[in-house]
């Protein structure tokens, strides 16, 4: 079900960058901070310059490994927030990869205060959290 649930918001993250792209291309924003606001994203993190094909050679190892520990973790059963976690982050890059492959950068789209993310971003974000807090238990 954990699986199934990551799969759907890659889906949903998905079809918000198709309708940045392709329907939905202008601004719609609550006192200029928060909302709707198609950016399309050339570097990393906080809009960081750094090429597409280093960022490509960066995250494939990172996505297959956390694809790997997946799979292991079917025969050696781990905690379910560091499964969640793991699937979140796994998902969430997936997402972004494919915007790399396909457009040569992310696709972003709501603005918050000053920074503006995708799904994939949150469900990277929170699986990391999830992580984080289970190292420190």
């Amino acid at each position: 079900m954990i699986l199934i649930g990551g799969f759907f918001l890659f889906c949903l993250d998905q079809i918000f960058k198709y309708l940045s792209l392709n329907i939905f291309t202008s601004d719609h924003l609550a006192f200029k901070l928060f909302g709707w606001n198609p950016f399309i994203n050339h570097g990393i993190a906080f809009s960081l310059p750094l090429p597409n094909i280093v960022t490509l050679i960066f995250t494939i190892p990172v996505v297959l490994i956390i694809l790997w520990l997946l799979i292991k973790s079917f025969f050696y059963p781990i905690r379910l927030n560091i499964f969640i976690g793991l699937t979140l982050i796994f998902w969430g890059s997936i997402s972004n990869l494919l915007d790399r492959i396909i457009y040569k950068a992310t696709i972003d789209y709501f603005l918050i205060a000053t920074g503006v993310i995708n799904i994939a971003d949150i469900l990277i974000v929170i699986g990391f959290l999830l992580l984080f807090i289970q190292k420190k238990k």
